[in-house]
Formats: C-alpha cells, sequence, structure tokens
C-alpha cells in the first residue's frame, strides 16, 4: 500500500502530492521526478498532520542540500 505525501522542496511554496511505498525517515535521501527529471533529495523533516474525511496527511519538507 502506497502512502500519499505532501511534499515542499527548499522551503517553496509549491507544494505537490507524492505516494511512496514506505514513509521516508529524516536523512534519508529520496528520488523524485521535478519538472521532468528525477532529482536526489533529502527528507528535512516529516510532519504528520490531523486528517480530513480522506484521513491523515503526512508532509514532507525535502532539500537538495546536504545535511
Amino acid at each position: 500500500m502506497a502512502v500519499r505525501c505532501r511534499i515542499s522542496i527548499d522551503d517553496e511554496r509549491d507544494v505537490d502530492e507524492l505516494a511512496f511505498q514506505e514513509l521516508p525517515r529524516v536523512g534519508e535521501s529520496v528520488s523524485i521526478p521535478v519538472e521532468g527529471t528525477n532529482r536526489d533529495l533529502r527528507v528535512l523533516r516529516v510532519v504528520h498532520m490531523a486528517g480530513s474525511e480522506q484521513g491523515a496527511t503526512t508532509m514532507l519538507e525535502l532539500t537538495s542540500r546536504i545535511l
């Protein structure tokens, strides 16, 4: 079962949604498609927010900077 997450990259205001096979942990590297190409990013923060009718929502803050 895939985990749907909202993602934010380098504190940008644009927020997208992606599905992950497993919820990434802080410090892990993830490869995601951004504007047609895959980018390797690190998980900076994982935030679990109260859900709506669809259930719980998870927000991943990702960074292109080295941790």
